[in-house]
Formats: C-alpha cells, sequence, structure tokens
C-alpha cells in the first residue's frame, strides 16, 4: 500500500458515514445536499469514496448475479432447444417412415396387380400353347392318315410290273 492510500484508511477508520452526507453517483446536487463553494473537507470525500466503493462491489455483485442466472438460463434453454431438436427430428423420421409405409403399400399394391396380370397371361398363354398343340396333332394325324391311306391304295392295286410276271 502506497503512503496516500494508508493515510487515507486510517481516516476512514476514524469517520463516521453519518457524520458526512454522500455524492449522488452522477455527481449531480440535489435540493436535499446544499451544493458548496470552495472546496470540500477530506473527511468528506473520504466517505463519498467509500460510498462509490461499496456501490461498485454493489453492482459488481448484481452483475456476477446476474451473469450466473444469465448463464443457468441460457443452459436451460439450450437444453430445451436439444430436446425440441430431437423430438422435430424424431418426428420428421415417423413422417418419413409413414412415407415410405405408404409407398411400401403403394408398391406393394401395384405388384400385386402386375403379378394377377402375369398370371392371367400365362394362363392364356398356356391354353394358347395347349390349342396350337391339338391342332398340330391333328394336321399330323390327318396327314399321316392321308399318306397312309395313299401307301395302302396302292397296295391293294397290283401293280403293272407285278401282273407281267
Amino acid at each position: 500500500m502506497s503512503s496516500q492510500e494508508s493515510e487515507i484508511g486510517e481516516q476512514e477508520e476514524g469517520s463516521t458515514v453519518g457524520d458526512e452526507q454522500p455524492m449522488p453517483m452522477g455527481g449531480t446536487v440535489g435540493p436535499e445536499m446544499p451544493a458548496q463553494a470552495g472546496p470540500q473537507p477530506s473527511g468528506g470525500r473520504r466517505a463519498q469514496l467509500r460510498v462509490v466503493r461499496e456501490n461498485i462491489q454493489s453492482l459488481s455483485k448484481d452483475v456476477w448475479n446476474f451473469r450466473k442466472t444469465h448463464v443457468a438460463g441460457n443452459k436451460k434453454l439450450e437444453k430445451q432447444l436439444t430436446a425440441l431438436r430431437t423430438e422435430l427430428a424424431a418426428h420428421a423420421r415417423s413422417k418419413e417412415l409413414g412415407n415410405l409405409s405408404k409407398s411400401y403399400k403403394a408398391n406393394t399394391k401395384r405388384l400385386e396387380s402386375q403379378v394377377v396380370a402375369l398370371r392371367k397371361e400365362l394362363t392364356s398363354l398356356k391354353g394358347n400353347i395347349a390349342r396350337d398343340a391339338a391342332r398340330s396333332r391333328a394336321k399330323q394325324e390327318a396327314t399321316l392318315s392321308k399318306i397312309l391311306a395313299k401307301v395302302s391304295a396302292r397296295a391293294s392295286k397290283p401293280s403293272k410290273r407285278a401282273k407281267r410276271r
């Protein structure tokens, strides 16, 4: 501590706050405090400095308390924001799942209708193949019977060579 500060500290202990009127923070003189023309006694100035120091300490505490509550409030709001974001993401995923479910159902219906159409077409093709096979067999049998009839007709007629001998 410097010598000036120690003198101020000793004189502050000796003086009381009630004896001197503190100067307002803004430095303006109100109707309660008459303006003093001339230099103020050193005790009054020390009391004013003490009041200013106390006000500064009080403001520092207020700022500290505000900061603590503000930080706590911020943390609480961040937690709420995080919770809302996760809830929103879950909701978005459920919507996506709902859309996927609808899409899946639509695709399933479309595929089922395609399967039904393909089965009908397959049945139709099998029927056509069976009919074509029956026609082919009938034509083949008809052709074979004609050929057999011709061959047997020739065999029943004696050939000219067989008669000459």
